[in-house]
């Protein structure tokens, strides 16, 4: 099964349909939960009996699952001591059972609810775990002082720390923070990935996370209107197709990519190599002809195309007729790196959609022909877009703060609005289909945050969509190679040294791995 990834309104929708419609008890839910808590707990303490616990619980159902844990490492002969942050006669549902249970076991449950409880809490410096189970993903806004200034005593700590879900004070939603969230080593999650955990700076809260398997049957996640997931490697690996000890060069796919333009030849050269290198047997760079003496000097393997240019020395109008042949002997055409924002460009662009009856990828300057012309999209009929969030937001008006807040919604509402493949770029980059289905790339850091990078993914995308893979897959597979090819990357050059060129010397090592013997 995928690896789900829900919204705060997802996660409260699988549970219900699981307890009220599928009959499993949410009582047993909690059990398991609160369990796998315990046990994480175990592994990290590794000596339990004797071990001083702090277990942080709220009132709902994130500190019913403190209460499990606390219920467990107690048996199991740990210290453990339980802080509750609110009344007591407002604990709701299934965590009533365990809070009690935990009272029945004499376990300390100390309430914090004025600043003389929270000088207590200097008791942290003795502790050897301090686990958060205040709140879920539920959580939006701002935290209360008094849970707010917990928190604080929390994080000053310095002992390791293991949130219950999501750290408390991170949005579930958006992974953005208010006034204050825990800082955690690890997070254990339960059931499925939560999107607060994949987008910063919610990510960088939950440390190391953990998801456990509750056991939901594969009926609740099918009441869920649109699928959004996290890219799996088996996923990636079965989207490449077997090639044949037979094939040939013209079988492995054909990509013409039209590009560059004074100064920005790199542009050119980068997308044209990551075509080649992404496994296309036959890769034509389509340059303005005064740039094509330099391209025969930069490129080897792939072939250049001069075309007649403006007077800026950029693609214009007349450039497309010396193209035509060549886009009906292509298998995907790959529109826009380095080739600048002239309006000679942005009038050649327009034009060059509609001639165009192949799959087509449109990135970086390209992107400015759906400036106010956002209805071209839809009138073509395999397209693959992939800007970033500053690109996105000039494309559709929408500021970028809203874009990174809620990336998986707006990529969404965009591909099936427009029928599209959208690769929204950012930390994390995220894939949405003109069905609904949202893909979460778990690949790359920060190392790819240099000019060219975004270059060497659009001549991937273009080389698995020319080998015949659909162009979600295609975008899928090209987003996370790419992001692997950086972290392995990372290791060999760090993040500041590291240069949109080097993922060439990363890319075969990942794709060696993904590879699939031959029938």
């Amino acid at each position: 099964m995928k690896e789900f990834v829900l919204s705060n309104h997802e996660s409260v929708r699988v549970d219900r349909f699981t307890i009220d419609k599928l009959g499993v008890s949410g009582q047993e839910l909690m059990r398991k939960a609160g369990g796998f808590v315990s046990l994480k707990s175990k592994k990290i303490l590794k000596d339990v009996p004797n071990s001083r616990v702090d277990i942080f619980c709220g009132i709902g159902n994130n500190g019913g699952d403190g209460f499990v844990a606390a219920g467990d490492l107690f048996d199991w002969g740990a210290n453990v001591f339980c802080w509750l942050l609110g009344d007591d006669k407002k604990i709701k549902g299934d965590a009533v059972f365990f809070y009690r249970q935990c009272i029945e076991k004499g376990i300390p449950i100390r309430k914090i609810t004025t600043e003389k409880d929270i000088s207590e809490l200097d008791e942290l410096s003795e502790t050897e775990l301090i686990i958060d189970a205040i709140f879920g993903t539920g959580f939006t806004g701002t935290i209360p002082e008094i849970i707010s200034k917990v928190i604080l005593k929390i994080n000053e700590s310095n002992q390791p720390v293991l949130s219950v879900d999501i750290p408390s004070g991170v949005n579930g939603d958006t992974g953005q923070i208010g006034n204050c969230a825990v800082k955690a080593d690890w997070t254990v999650t339960m059931g499925f990935l939560k999107r607060g955990l994949l987008f910063y700076p919610g990510k960088r809260n939950a440390g190391e996370v953990f998801v456990v398997d509750l056991n939901y049957p594969k009926k609740s996640f099918e009441i869920l209107p649109n699928e959004t997931f996290l890219i799996s490697k088996n996923q990636v690996k079965n989207s490449l197709p077997v090639i044949p000890e037979n094939t040939f060069k013209h079988r492995q796919g054909k990509a013409l990519i039209i590009a560059g333009s004074p100064g920005m030849t790199g542009a050119a050269t980068l997308a044209g190599i990551a075509a080649l290198r992404g496994g296309a047997g036959l890769v034509v760079v389509a340059v303005p002809e005064s740039l094509n003496p330099i391209m025969e000097v930069k490129l080897t393997e792939a072939m250049t195309i001069p075309v007649p240019e403006s007077i800026s020395h950029t693609f214009n109008i007349g450039s497309l007729d010396s193209l035509k042949t060549r886009i009906e002997w292509s298998d995907v055409v790959a529109f826009g790196p380095g080739v600048s924002v002239h309006p000679e460009v942005i009038k050649f662009g327009k034009k060059l959609l509609l001639s165009v009856k192949k799959p087509m990828i449109v990135d970086a300057d390209g992107l400015h022909i759906f400036k106010d012309n956002l209805d071209q999209i839809r009138e073509f009929g395999d397209l693959i877009l992939t800007p970033h969030h500053g690109e996105f937001s000039m494309m559709t008006g929408i500021p970028v703060q809203e874009i990174t807040e809620r990336a998986i919604d707006v990529a969404r509402e965009f591909a099936m609005k427009y029928s599209c493949t959208l690769v929204l770029k950012g930390a994390p980059t995220v894939i949405a289909n003109s069905d609904g289905a949202v893909a979460i790339n778990p690949t790359g850091n920060a190392a790819l945050a240099t000019g060219g990078t975004g270059d060497v993914l659009t001549g991937l995308v273009a080389a698995f969509r020319a080998q015949g893979i659909p162009s979600f897959d295609a975008s899928v597979t090209a987003v996370t190679i790419h992001g692997a090819a950086g972290d392995l990357g990372k290791i060999r050059y760090g993040i500041r040294s590291f240069i949109a060129s080097d993922l060439f010397e990363f890319i075969p090592k990942v794709l060696i791995k993904l590879e699939r013997p031959s029938e």
